[in-house]
């Protein structure tokens, strides 16, 4: 990996610690005090309002926008269209995470309707961008309508090929940007993709692990509307979106080296997000990271 870009990956890391993103969330109530933590520890400032009374309020002043389907219930799916309403005329990027997007009707009514407002919407606001971060088997239903899936567990044992040809069919069917995260993460907008081959088992056994991976991503994407100076580094989009879960998944193989089990690793976690800057291997060990522009014709 090119010394130049590591060190502009480093110093992007520190420019988040430094203007601290504001990161709105609605969220899953099961992981919140989590991804609370993970974002603080990672740099941002996290916000958890869900009443529709407030939303709107609350997405104008934020940074970034998580909506998260995991508990999904009548009053956040109002709010959550609210939310992305506000968010799309604000210019606020949006990180929506499908968590098992296959389970229900509503789920996916739901994120149907959410598509909808962001497509009508996008002629109106270009710049604002709507990314779906979740599993492999969300994304299958979501490019093909097959649901794989058990709970809300869903990582298909594929190849890295037919991982990217999943992650551009379903760049290409939603419009949106996607951050498949797995064994291997993928990260694509249809015509590119990026391959992270990083992370640790032990991931899978701390509830909130791939919620957390959307939020990091919303606090990645989340200074995009602030004035970048000259001394800063300001990286597209999708760099920025991968940059976020290769250093999540950095850290995890950091946290897990001293880890006993999930209870220590999940602290552990948290530590080392909080010190990715300082910690030797995270920039300097070995970095599995694979650039592909995609043909026509990649698609399922």
């Amino acid at each position: 990996m090119n010394n130049t870009r590591i060190q502009e990956w480093k110093t992007f890391v520190s420019q988040i610690r430094e203007e601290k993103p504001l990161v709105h969330h609605i969220t899953n109530n099961v992981t919140m005090n989590f991804l609370a933590n993970g974002v603080l520890s990672a740099g941002g400032s996290p916000m958890m309002v869900h009443d529709a009374c407030e939303v709107e309020e609350a997405v104008s002043v934020a940074d970034a926008l998580v909506l998260n389907i995991g508990t999904l219930d009548k009053a956040s799916a109002k709010s959550m269209i609210l939310a992305l309403r506000r968010a799309m005329h604000a210019e606020v990027p949006v990180v929506l995470d499908p968590v098992g997007i296959g389970l229900s009707s509503f789920r996916q009514e739901l994120v149907r309707k959410l598509l909808f407002e962001y497509s009508e919407l996008k002629g109106v606001r270009p710049q604002t961008i709507l990314t779906i971060c979740g599993n492999a088997a969300e994304m299958q239903f979501l490019a093909e309508g097959a649901w794989e899936g058990r709970g809300v567990d869903g990582d298909l044992a594929n190849s890295e090929e037919d991982l990217i040809k999943l992650a551009r069919a379903a760049a290409k069917q939603t419009g949106c940007l996607i951050a498949m995260t797995g064994t291997k993460d993928v990260i694509s907008d249809g015509e590119r993709a990026i391959v992270l081959s990083h992370g640790d088992p032990m991931l899978s056994y701390v509830t909130g692990t791939g919620c957390f991976a959307t939020s990091m991503v919303a606090l990645y994407q989340g200074n995009r509307k602030k004035e970048v100076t000259r001394a800063k580094v300001d990286l597209p989009i999708l760099e920025r979106t991968a940059l976020a879960l290769l250093m999540l998944t950095k850290a995890a193989e950091e946290a897990v080296k001293t880890a006993k089990g999930p209870g220590s690793f999940q602290q552990n976690l948290l530590d080392q997000l909080y010190s990715l800057e300082s910690t030797h291997e995270i920039f300097h060990g070995s970095i599995h990271w694979q650039d592909h522009v995609l043909k026509e014709g990649a698609n399922r």
